[in-house]
């Protein structure tokens, strides 16, 4: 018998984007944070090629704390909850860690590594112009794009990682009663 939130519907683009204007904020406040912490390293050791790197690598295994335990745990981040979208596996279970870091080297790719390959193609072409970052960032759309042509109406990150999200029903309201509700003798 397969999970209750298998037969959960997909969430709209409307509102798997403002999850993720409110996810971005989130995350912004974390890696300000982690930056944060690492400063004193920083006048340590200098800004040299070494704390970069290493910078770089906290924050992205900060990241991947921070999405990889909210999807195992419960399949949502902070951001999910508010919007009441859940991720589960393909076939409405929850995930693991390996499908947690599948999908989020498979987000970093197409969210940042390919913006970021495409911008440098560009700004090497057409010098360091504000058209040459706009049209980097256009890669950003395609994951969004493809839950308008994908069968299950998923996004791409989602179809190559094999997982889906899924909105869940409104809680009932505690004040409220519901019809057929009696009241307590």
């Amino acid at each position: 018998m397969p999970p209750a939130d298998a037969t959960l519907p997909p969430p709209t683009l409307k509102r798997s984007l403002a999850s993720l204007f409110y996810e971005l904020l989130l995350v912004a406040a974390l890696l300000l944070t982690v930056t944060a912490v690492l400063t004193p390293l920083q006048m340590l050791i200098g800004q040299d090629a070494l704390f970069k790197t290493l910078l770089k690598a906290v924050l992205a295994i900060a990241l991947f704390g921070y999405f990889g335990y909210c999807w195992v745990r419960s399949g949502q981040t902070v951001a999910m909850k508010t919007w009441r979208i859940k991720l589960v596996n393909a076939h409405g279970g929850g995930i693991v860690w390996k499908q947690a870091a599948v999908r989020y080297l498979v987000g970093m790719a197409l969210f940042v590594g390919m913006p970021a390959v495409s911008y440098l193609g560009w700004a090497n072409a057409y010098g360091h112009q504000p058209q040459a970052l706009w049209l980097a960032l256009s890669w950003c759309l395609i994951p969004f794009l493809a839950k308008f042509y994908d069968r299950d109406k998923l996004f791409l990150h989602d179809r190559l990682a094999g997982t889906r999200q899924i909105v869940l029903p409104k809680p009932p309201h505690p004040g409220k009663k519901r019809r057929g509700d009696s009241a307590p003798d």
